[in-house]
């Protein structure tokens, strides 16, 4: 349809500006708001909700206006669990409707919906994080006496190496995964005060459990910490230093595979009468086993077995339990290949096991965060009822990719990348698709990165241009949901595929981009303090030629974003701000540069720097 005038001034969120309670407890009434333009020719405004399947409008009614907006009122009752909801505006022109996923001309299906989940139990300190993710042999070595010995053990023929810190990882063939660099426990705790400076006060660290590996995801013992990193006293001892600072843990576990050397795996695979002989899939012994993606090193674990989900997740000494209590108290958890745990040909209890796995993390600490790994469309697991987020590749994490850089990771299958620049509107539209999918909350908790130990560096990804970078990072760190960063990307560490993508962390000071690491400083700080930012709603604004932008609003603060990606200056950029509510006259000014503009006739007009982004805040 051809959208009226007024259309891209009509706005409703999940966020607590347009829902009085955004996590109501069940058949609690919320009060849900709508902004109209006042030049729009809405004469009524009814919310449909769909109690027990059955659709059901509710009258709203004009209780405020502004200069620019007049703002519709009405009942919402958190009928169920999950409470699809959507507004229908009424014109001498015809009906609009209002959905998460837009402005429609006419009825559309229930996905693109609005979403408000009832008793919903929520991480709500992630909100004032930036987390900072660490493979631990690669970031700090500070017992040099506990690295693993040369030749300790060999994995397919290779033994173990112990390399230079100033050394490049070497090939999986060359190296088998055991080779190692010596970072640990305690070189992390000693960091911490570089951490801090940087401004993260949260850590994911890849799996620290015992196995015969460097990555450690082919663990041999759930139950305590490898020796190698320091042993359950260095976790202790870092968990206590976290906490006297203020800084939160997020450790990762193999919840879809163990290690082939586990004793679980070694007794299941001896002794088909073994206890532990149904936590795998035998279709002959010994070597007839289901394995993850095939690699006969990493046995796959079968969630029909009612004894492994009581090991793992639901039992009152099952794995995901123990860590959550003292002595180490952790966090949260991020559980690798989520995607793919209890799902094997015809059993496909994957929903089952994360329902589960939500059901044991909360009762031990409703607020510990639980994210999964998880690479494609993850919206079946984020509807409130298993993963707090997901590491969200597909929701943000590749369309920054392919935005910026025209890079879309098509590694899955030989010749299927795509090395375009994604159009500037299609970039717009992949974000609102996977916000649309899942409750507003959820979507503003979602687990963000620009690249990880499973990707290439994002520098390496934008060709070495920092500018790119900071692009990106700001992108990051003013779109919703839980930014992170991956250990070196602040300092200009660049590396391609796995292993390269994990050097150790240079700690040579005169390697690092200075530059870089003061951009990084000031977007951090920029979230960690702005309101709007860390919990505001989101509108988007405008999506053409390489320049997007954004408005995020709190009840505290409201700020407009624009990106531009081109490799010269915009000058004379016009946006318009009308849309977002905002009124003539009115003054907004740079987070980060301190100009000072006006709106003029609905528009603010400014000059746009090549490759970069301008945080104007409303009033300020």
């Amino acid at each position: 349809m051809t959208a009226p005038h007024w259309a891209s001034g009509v706005h409703h969120d999940g966020s607590s500006v347009y829902v009085s309670n955004p996590i109501p407890r069940m058949g609690e009434v919320v009060t849900v708001t709508v902004r109209v333009p006042k030049d729009a020719p809405v004469t009524a405004v009814f919310v449909r909700t769909v109690p027990d399947g059955e659709a059901h409008f509710a009258a709203m009614t004009p209780t405020r206006e502004d200069a620019v907006s007049v703002f519709w009122e009405g009942p919402l009752k958190a009928h169920q669990p999950r409470n699809n909801y959507r507004f229908k505006l009424l014109t001498p022109h015809g009906a609009f409707h209002l959905y998460q996923s837009g402005l429609a001309r006419y009825d559309g299906p229930d996905w693109g919906d609005f979403i408000l989940a009832a008793d919903l139990q929520t991480p709500e300190w992630v909100h004032e994080t930036v987390f900072y993710q660490i493979f631990p042999d690669r970031f700090a070595n500070g017992d040099p006496s506990i690295t693993p010995p040369e030749g300790a053990w060999d994995e397919g023929g290779i033994k173990v190496t112990r390399r230079s810190w100033d050394d490049t990882p070497r090939p999986w063939r060359e190296s088998g995964a055991v080779e190692f660099f010596g970072g640990d426990l305690i070189g992390i705790r000693e960091k911490l005060d570089y951490l801090q400076a940087l401004g993260v006060n949260a850590l994911y660290l890849t799996p620290i459990f015992p196995s015969y590996s460097n990555h450690r995801y082919n663990i041999h013992d759930f139950y305590s910490v490898d020796p190698y990193l320091g042993g359950d006293q260095a976790l202790i001892d870092l968990r206590n230093a976290l906490s006297a600072r203020g800084m939160y843990l997020m450790l990762d576990v193999t919840h879809n595979h163990t290690g082939d050397r586990h004793p679980w795996f070694i007794a299941a695979r001896q002794d088909p009468n073994a206890p532990t002989a149904d936590y795998y899939t035998f279709h002959s012994r010994p070597d007839g086993y289901e394995s993850w993606l095939g690699v006969k090193t990493l046995p796959k674990l079968n969630y029909k077995s009612e004894k492994l989900r009581d090991q793992m997740y639901a039992g009152k000494d099952s794995v995901l339990r123990y860590w959550l209590r003292p002595p180490f108290n952790i966090d949260g958890w991020r559980l690798d290949v989520a995607n793919m745990a209890g799902r094997q040909g015809a059993v496909q209890v994957g929903h089952k096991v994360g329902r589960g796995m939500r059901a044991a993390v909360k009762e031990e600490n409703p607020t510990a965060y639980l994210i999964g790994e998880h690479f494609f469309d993850s919206t079946p697991h984020l509807q409130g009822n298993e993963f707090d987020a997901v590491m969200d590749y597909q929701g943000l994490n590749v369309p920054i990719w392919r935005w910026v850089a025209g890079y879309d990771g098509g590694s899955w299958a030989e010749g299927s990348k795509d090395p375009t620049l994604m159009p500037t509107d299609a970039f717009a539209e992949q974000l609102r698709r996977f916000r649309a999918a899942v409750p507003w909350i959820i979507a503003n908790q979602q687990f963000h990165q620009l690249c990880s130990h499973d990707t290439m560096r994002f520098l390496t990804i934008c060709g070495g241009s920092t500018a790119k970078v900071k692009l990106g990072l700001a992108l990051l760190m003013t779109y919703p949901g839980v930014p992170c960063v991956y250990y070196g990307d602040e300092i200009g560490l660049d590396g391609g595929k796995d292993p390269d993508n994990r050097r150790p962390m240079p700690w040579d000071e005169s390697r690092w981009d200075h530059d870089l690491l003061a951009y990084y400083k000031a977007f951090i700080a920029l979230r960690r303090g702005s309101p709007a930012l860390k919990t505001g709603g989101f509108q988007d604004l405008h999506a053409e030629g390489n320049t997007y932008a954004f408005s995020r609003q709190s009840p505290d603060q409201h700020v407009i974003v624009i990106a531009h990606r081109g490799d010269g200056p915009y000058k004379a950029f016009q946006l318009n701000v009308r849309a977002a509510g905002v009124a003539d006259g009115a003054a907004l000014t740079d987070l980060i540069g301190g100009a000072a503009h006006t709106v003029v006739n609905g528009y603010v007009t400014l000059d746009v720097d090549a490759f970069s982004v301008v945080v104007l805040e409303v009033g300020g």
